[in-house]
């Protein structure tokens, strides 16, 4: 990972966490067998107990993890992620702006 790259905090329940690995194994495996271990790992993790498979547990990608994930996803008929693309597009968005308006702030302070 490069220091620069920013990195995402997904909020995802289990099906679509199942989706997005359903997505990422048909790409080629070089580009996605680190990705797909953590995201395994971290799966197994919070939802290996009694968690609701439903609730949705916190998973976190870098830029580039998230893009490929998102050109993966892409490959996918529509029908079966619109739904979480568009739950995708809506937490990064929060997140940019976030950042965005935490680095204006910095740089505000910094005048």
């Amino acid at each position: 990972m490069k220091s620069s790259e920013r990195t995402l905090s997904i909020h995802l329940t289990l099906e679509e966490g199942n989706l997005l690995l359903e997505a990422l194994a048909e790409q080629p495996f070089k580009t996605v067998f680190e990705l797909i271990g953590k995201l395994n790992q971290k799966a197994n993790e919070c939802f290996t107990g009694g968690e609701d498979h439903n609730q949705r547990q916190k998973f976190f990608f870098t830029e580039n993890e998230m893009a490929l994930t998102i050109k993966a996803l892409g490959e996918i008929p529509y029908n079966r992620v619109h739904s979480l693309l568009a739950n995708l597009n809506k937490q990064i968005q929060v997140q940019l702006n976030d950042q965005d308006t935490s680095k204006a702030a910095t740089a505000h302070a910094d005048l």
